[in-house]
């Protein structure tokens, strides 16, 4: 696989994150932004581990092959997952399917998502990570915008409500399960070139703006009316509509479709580098057997609560346990 840019790494890893906040479901308040700030910042110092494990010298390649087992079933398990945000959401973004009523609307919407990540992801992840810097701008532009305009439309008093909120443990976890792309995170962070320590800082610096701005401008804008919306940050785009003249629904719904293809793509190519570790002579149909894995997924766990602490439980092992048995089967075979 190829070597990527810090700066790379954290525009895809951005994107995921991004997608995954405008896809939460629930309350979105300033105690929201609390829970999911200081579950940031954790992560940042779970994350140093691994990140010194590869700045030592350390490789996903060399470790044993039941890491890159887990790291493959944590990829096909969070890439279902954002298939489930994308389903969620479609209703609300009136997607269209009526030219399609024969198919199924999220076998549809699955199709020609994975289609897309076929073709975005083929050329691996280095042409992948240089779209995504563009992406990532375009995006970053966009989400500043509709932020400034919901904290100058919105209302203060919106900020200080709490009474939706599933207090700070319960938002911690929110914030933890939103998190579900640190898996690639620690995939890929082998990857970049640079100190991988200052690549996993730059990150989760950008991800921290990311995870308080986001929740406090949608409480700003929609605090409101939270209690009737699913889908508060959304919501709170639609809402806000930074240009008197013209509505951003349209241009909203574009840059959520980028953001749900590079989400996904970027999960299909950490799953197929990590089959080709485990499989080395399966050189075909990688990316297409981990998108057909990730849908198959999707529909089996569609129904289940999305904040499981279950799924909390699998960000924290991806994130910190399994860097660490990583660390110590490498200090054992440097000492046999």
């Amino acid at each position: 696989m190829s070597r990527v840019s810090g700066g790379q790494l954290a525009a895809l890893l951005l994107i995921t994150d991004a997608f995954a906040l405008l896809c939460l479901m629930g309350n979105a308040s300033a105690a929201a932004a609390c829970g999911f700030l200081t579950g940031v910042v954790l992560q940042f110092f779970l994350a140093l581990p691994a990140a010194y494990y590869y700045k030592n010298g350390g490789t996903l390649k060399d470790a044993p092959k039941a890491f890159a087992w887990y790291y493959l079933i944590y990829l096909i398990w969070w890439g279902g997952m954002l298939f489930v945000m994308l389903w969620n959401v479609s209703g609300d973004l009136s997607i269209p399917a009526e030219n399609f009523s024969f198919i199924p609307e999220k076998l549809l919407i699955s199709g020609a998502i994975a289609l897309t990540c076929l073709y975005v992801s083929s050329p691996g992840i280095k042409a992948l990570s240089r779209s995504a810097v563009i992406t990532a701008a375009v995006g970053a532009v966009f989400l500043a915008v509709v932020i400034i305009s919901s904290f100058i439309h919105g209302k203060i008093e919106y900020l200080t409500d709490i009474s939706g909120s599933d207090g700070f443990f319960g938002e911690l976890g929110r914030g933890f399960v939103l998190s579900g792309g640190l898996g690639s995170f620690i995939v890929l962070l082998g990857f970049t070139r640079g100190n991988p320590v200052k690549c996993t800082l730059g990150y989760f610096i950008g991800k921290a703006v990311l995870f308080t701005a986001v929740p406090l401008a949608a409480a700003a804008v929609a605090g409101g009316v939270m209690e009737i919306t699913e889908f508060p940050v959304i919501f709170a785009a639609e809402l806000s509509q930074p240009f008197s003249s013209q509505r951003i629904d349209s241009l909203f719904l574009i840059i959520f479709v980028i953001m749900a293809v590079f989400a996904i793509s970027l999960q299909t190519a950490a799953a197929s580098y990590l089959i080709s570790l485990i499989f080395p002579s399966f050189r075909k149909l990688r990316s297409t057997l981990a998108l057909v894995l990730m849908i198959g997924d999707a529909f089996l766990m569609h129904e289940i609560y999305q904040y499981s602490s279950v799924y909390v439980t699998a960000v924290l092992a991806a994130v910190i346990a399994v860097p660490l048995l990583m660390i110590l089967s490498r200090k054992r075979e440097r000492r046999s």
